[in-house]
């Protein structure tokens, strides 16, 4: 029954009511609200309601459907950029999948605020002042957990520039090691005495990589004041030339060393300076090799290297 409808006969009954007793208002109420009123007016809700209800429904499905089609799409996008490299490293793996993750989280939590309003509207509910309270919410969250954006914000871009990978080497103000684990959060590294050590991506502001494409062994060596230093270039030159055709650190060198000559001079020796370009993180084994070769040569040709010595003095008397 129309409400227009509804206040004319109320407004009917009442004016009856003055005139009459109340069997004739009870007559005439019955009278105007027929049985096929009250089952228009309830099949009228319940319509209402299906509709509702099937609208719902409809937006739950699409939201599903598009999430699985969001999840589909960028795992096929990370297959193919894995699949595009012949060998596909660790770290690029590594690198495409927390990506992945990152772009998959941040799809799936607009589909889901984008469904929650479309169904609150739908029913009925004003969602101008939700919006406004969880804008407000927002900027409160956003105040109180700045160390964890600005976390998240420097770690998206150390993954996404691909700053260094799980297996770099990596230095960080005064803490160093082996890169265990990174994500959006945090960088793991192992220590060279196998501590682990956890660094809010947020507090990294410099980073060295020392397994970036290539490494450089940096070795210096250090003779007695009395050798002769043309000796000592030119056994260098002899031992290194050919380090190259070396069947154990052959493989490990890009290019032949280069012998810089006299780096240093001090009151205990002479320290000569050799540099040579490795393979990533090949550089210690490079060094330690070839300083344990140069020792022999050393020795073999009877070139003289620093002997600290003390002498005690006692007192006269």
């Amino acid at each position: 029954m129309p409400v227009a409808w509804v206040g004319l006969v109320g407004f009917a009954a009442v004016g009856l009511a003055a005139v009459a007793g109340p069997e004739e208002v009870y007559d005439f109420l019955v009278d105007a609200v027929t049985r096929e009123d009250v089952q228009r007016q309830i099949w009228g809700w319940l319509s209402d309601a299906a509709w509702s209800l099937f609208q719902v429904a409809l937006i739950v499905i699409i939201s599903l459907l598009a999430l699985r089609l969001l999840r589909s799409s960028v795992r096929g996008i990370v297959a193919r950029i894995i699949a595009s490299q012949e060998q596909p490293p660790r770290e690029l793996e590594q690198r495409a999948r927390t990506l992945a993750n990152v772009v998959e989280s941040a799809g799936k939590l607009v589909i889901f605020i984008v469904a929650v309003m479309m169904i609150l509207t739908n029913i009925g509910l004003e969602i101008g002042p939700l919006i406004a309270s969880a804008g407000l919410a927002g900027i409160a969250l956003g105040l109180g957990a700045q160390t964890l954006v600005s976390d998240t914000i420097n770690g998206f871009f150390i993954l996404f520039e691909n700053q260094y990978g799980v297996g770099d080497v990596i230095k960080v103000d005064q803490l160093s090691g082996t890169v265990e684990e990174v994500n959006l959060r945090r960088t793991v590294l192992r220590s060279v005495n196998g501590a682990q050590v956890i660094i809010p991506n947020g507090q990294i502001r410099a980073v060295e990589n020392l397994s970036k494409g290539w490494s450089r062994a940096v070795i210096d060596i250090e003779t007695a004041p009395t050798a002769d230093d043309s000796d000592v270039v030119a056994l260098l030159h002899q031992l290194l030339d050919s380090i190259q055709d070396d069947p154990e650190l052959g493989q490990h060198i890009l290019e032949p060393p280069q012998i810089l000559g006299i780096n240093a001079i001090s009151v205990t020796g002479v320290t000569f300076r050799i540099l040579v370009k490795t393979e990533p993180l090949q550089q210690w084994t490079v060094e330690r090799e070839l300083r344990l070769r140069i020792r022999e040569a050393f020795r073999a040709n009877g070139i003289a290297v620093p002997v600290l010595t003390s002498a005690t003095i006692s007192p006269a008397g």
